[in-house]
């Protein structure tokens, strides 16, 4: 049962059992009511012989005023009235109804001539039937007010129910619908459906803007999936283009010459070693990611780390300009082959995308949560609608670069990595013709 017809039958429910109450209270203020008739007759009733005494021997004058009480008898078949309501003087009990109501006990009976009811004590004594009564008609007033009170409660509550209902339908249920129906629509392959956005502060709307987030968050981790599968897959169709080329050169008899064969064989295992290079960085990633690699942290010489990184740089461009900063010796607990790793991936990708005039200044800063390593260069600069997606695996600024000179994409993702496994972070700062600067934040593991 949808939450929807729960509701509904929650109220209904609840309406019925006002129903019910009303009619309950109803039944019970009739009876005690007629308990205060009755009363009253039993009383008059006690006095039956002196009654009885008087209507056979009346007294002269007019009759006495009794108020509300109807006093007769029935004698030889004819029913005489002694005394009459004031309210209703032509008031006279059925005849008949006395005649079959039993005796000295209050009953309801009809009365002649009209649809008013009576309530009415009828006795035996000296040959006649005494019959004290009481028209109903004010307890019968009585009760359709209360009955129309009830009815009126009943409409008002039911009326709010109804508003609640809406509010409630409006505010909660319809949004859950929704929500399912998207949900129904994702499952169906419409990946574009999102919840309609609610300004109510209420768990439905929140739920919907969760919603929301997730899906779109999927929706972008599937994007980037694809763009890595994408990227792979075009990273290793060279080099497996390249391999199987060779190889039907070799099964047609192409390579005739034994410098033929050795220039295929060497193709071959250049190519090899960039597949596995690549295979290498993916697998270290999802090392990475998945926290299967251990952080082997010892004393770090971030000083000394620099200056070697400086010098291997200035072996393979001495033209460049390398300087190297650091103000004060600093010492980290971090694992000291990550660090370098981190760092040599930063320095190599400045050289492999600046000039060799462009300098090239190593920095590092110590601060109370650990240590600041920055690489800068002064070159071209990276436009900023590419630095949100620089760390992305396989991600070139420019599609078109040579492969062999770009390298396969994946050196600042691992750089990242490697920053992120230690707690740290890495992130850009670039603008076009003032060159860019690298900060790999690594925080002290001893502190």
């Amino acid at each position: 049962m949808t939450l929807r017809a729960r509701l509904v039958v929650a109220a209904g429910a609840c309406l019925l059992v006002v129903m019910a109450a009303f009619f309950g209270v109803q039944q019970r203020q009739r009876q005690v009511l007629l308990d205060q008739v009755d009363t009253r007759l039993a009383l008059v009733a006690d006095a039956g012989s002196i009654i009885v005494s008087r209507l056979t021997t009346p007294e002269p004058g007019p009759p006495a005023d009794t108020g509300e009480l109807y006093v007769g008898a029935v004698f030889n078949g004819a029913l005489v009235t002694s005394r009459a309501p004031a309210s209703t003087p032509g008031l006279r009990p059925d005849i008949e109804d006395i005649q079959r109501a039993p005796r000295d006990v209050p009953v309801t009976i009809g009365t002649a001539g009209s649809d008013v009811e009576m309530r009415v004590i009828a006795q035996d004594i000296e040959g006649l039937v005494l019959v004290i009564g009481q028209s109903t008609e004010p307890i019968d007033d009585a009760i359709r007010s209360l009955r129309l009170s009830g009815l009126i409660a009943v409409a008002a509550i039911g009326a709010f129910a109804l508003i609640v209902g809406w509010w409630v339908n409006r505010l909660s249920i319809r949004p859950i619908r929704a929500a399912t129906e998207v949900a129904r629509a994702i499952a169906a392959g419409r990946r574009d459906e999102r919840v309609p956005q609610s300004q109510a502060n209420t768990e439905a709307a929140t739920l919907g803007s969760a919603m929301n987030l997730m899906l779109d968050t999927t929706a972008e981790t599937e994007a980037r999936l694809r763009s890595f599968v994408a990227d792979a897959s075009h990273e290793l169709r060279t080099p497996l283009t390249t391999l199987m080329g060779y190889a039907d050169l070799h099964r047609q008899g192409l390579l005739t010459s034994d410098e033929a064969v050795d220039d295929a064989m060497r193709r071959i295992r250049g190519e090899a070693k960039r597949m596995s290079t690549i295979v290498e960085h993916l697998f270290l990633l999802a090392n990475l990611d998945e926290g299967t690699i251990s952080i082997e942290t010892s004393t770090v010489d971030i000083r000394q780390l620099l200056d070697d990184v400086a010098a291997d740089t200035r072996v393979v461009q001495p033209d460049r300009t390398i300087t190297v900063d650091v103000p004060a010796p600093i010492e980290i607990a971090a694992d000291p082959e990550r660090v370098l790793q981190a760092v040599s991936i930063l320095v190599t990708n400045a050289l492999t995308h600046t000039p060799t005039s462009a300098t090239l200044s190593l920095e590092a800063e110590a601060d109370s949560d650990g240590v600041a390593i920055r690489v800068t260069d002064n070159g071209a600069g990276i436009a900023a609608e590419h630095l949100d997606r620089l760390f992305d695996r396989f991600y070139r600024v420019d599609n078109a670069r040579d492969r062999e000179q770009g390298g396969s994409g994946l050196g600042l993702a691992i750089a990242r990595s490697i920053a992120e496994a230690h707690g740290g972070t890495l992130h850009v700062e670039s603008a076009i013709g003032h060159g860019s600067t690298f900060t790999l934040r690594i925080p002290d593991t001893a502190l």
